[in-house]
């Protein structure tokens, strides 16, 4: 099985390594250790899976926390707005519950006037006719004497 090549920043190829940047820079001039140049940066090859020290270890989970901090914050905070949106929408529905409710009321209210208004239009068109009736009979009975 090949091993893995990488190639890594001088810095931390030295915390890897647990040497100092000079004696790093040492075994670079010896021929020890190959480099890449590209422009002024220098990385050094390394062999091997990647070695993780315990202070990036700490610094990756203290990222990680940070992260799902906010994460949480933000969430927290969509679950407080959708929350005052339902509690609004509960009392707009409730709101409008009751507005249908006093515009049925008074529907209602104008059905029975209108009706009422209806019958009493109907027992005066009775009434006037009858009049008419009677006063034509009388004015018949009155011209025939």
């Amino acid at each position: 099985m090949a091993e893995r090549v990488r190639w890594v920043a001088k810095a931390e190829a030295a915390r890897e390594m647990e040497v100092s940047i000079s004696t790093l820079d040492r075994m670079i001039r010896r021929g020890e250790i190959e480099v890449r140049r590209e422009g002024r940066r220098v990385y050094v090859r390394m062999e091997g899976p990647e070695r993780v020290s315990d202070e990036e270890l700490l610094r990756r989970a203290l990222d990680r926390e940070g992260k799902l901090g906010r994460r949480l914050w933000e969430s927290d905070q969509r679950a407080q707005a959708l929350e005052r949106e339902r509690d609004e929408a509960v009392y707009s529905a409730a709101a409008d519950r009751q507005a249908l409710e006093e515009i049925e009321e008074s529907y209602e209210k104008e059905r029975s006037a209108r009706r009422r208004m209806r019958r009493l239009a109907i027992r005066l068109g009775l009434a006037v006719v009858l009049l008419l009736v009677v006063i034509g009979a009388l004015l018949w009975w009155f011209v025939q004497r």
